[in-house]
């Protein structure tokens, strides 16, 4: 008769397994997408940044010259 000690190396070499086969691939893949996702938003958001501070500086620039 086996114990459960016989059959956890056998669980753990096929979990290892399984996770090198399935889920790392992934997993890499995913990142590899997000991470891409993320520089594209950020240089997105700098865009708009700097499209936000020209407009506020035409706006006081106007202002200043409708006071002045």
């Amino acid at each position: 008769m086996l114990a459960w000690k016989d059959y956890l190396p056998d669980l753990k070499g096929s979990l290892a397994a399984f996770y090198e086969e399935k889920i790392k691939p992934t997993i890499e893949s995913k990142s590899a997408e997000y991470k891409e996702l993320l520089k594209e938003n950020f240089a997105r958001g700098v865009k708009v940044q700097k499209a936000l501070v020209a407009i506020a500086l035409s706006i006081l620039l106007l202002l200043a010259l409708a006071f002045f």
